[in-house]
């Protein structure tokens, strides 16, 4: 059997609480349960860090956001940064980083279609099963998805009429 090769944000959320120090920030420690990646303090305030990682050596890059931490980072524009980061290495000298504001993230974000998890069970036998990240989480079902995707629709509409002019 091929061995799949299985992309990690570990080295990076190492980096990047690495950076974060050298550019400042104290007390950074794991988010828990939060719609972030990092929580660290600088000048007396706490901000919520959600990292953005890639380890493409060179050349363009995009990412997701999720619609939680999107939420998460209107609701405390304040406080909250994405951290854009990329590298492979150990060296913190091969890599690259920047903060944004939710302000300025957002202005580059769009909403191309809601995402669904699932978890494949890989010991047991290869079995779908339902992920189990969170008491927040919402089953899907046929009407949930017919009704996200009326909803869907409808945003997209509007995002098209307003950059026609109107």
């Amino acid at each position: 059997m091929a061995k799949v090769q299985v992309v990690s944000d570990r080295l990076a959320k190492v980096k990047c609480r690495e950076w974060l120090e050298k550019v400042g920030f104290t007390d950074i420690k794991p988010a828990r349960n939060q719609s972030c990646d990092l929580i660290a303090r600088k000048s007396d305030k706490t901000y919520f860090i959600e990292i953005k990682y890639s380890s493409k050596e060179e050349g363009n890059f995009f990412g997701t956001v999720m619609l939680t931490e999107m939420f998460q980072a209107i609701c405390n524009k304040e406080n909250y940064l994405f951290l854009v980061c990329r590298g492979r290495s150990d060296d913190i000298n091969d890599w690259f980083f920047k903060l944004f504001s939710v302000e300025d993230f957002i202005k580059c974000c769009t909403l191309t279609t809601p995402i669904f998890l699932y978890h494949l069970d890989v010991e047991g036998r290869f079995n779908l099963t339902v992920p189990n990240f969170s008491k927040n989480t919402t089953l899907a079902s046929e009407t949930l998805i017919k009704q996200m995707w009326k909803d869907f629709k409808k945003w997209k509409s509007k995002s098209c009429l307003s950059k026609g002019g109107e």
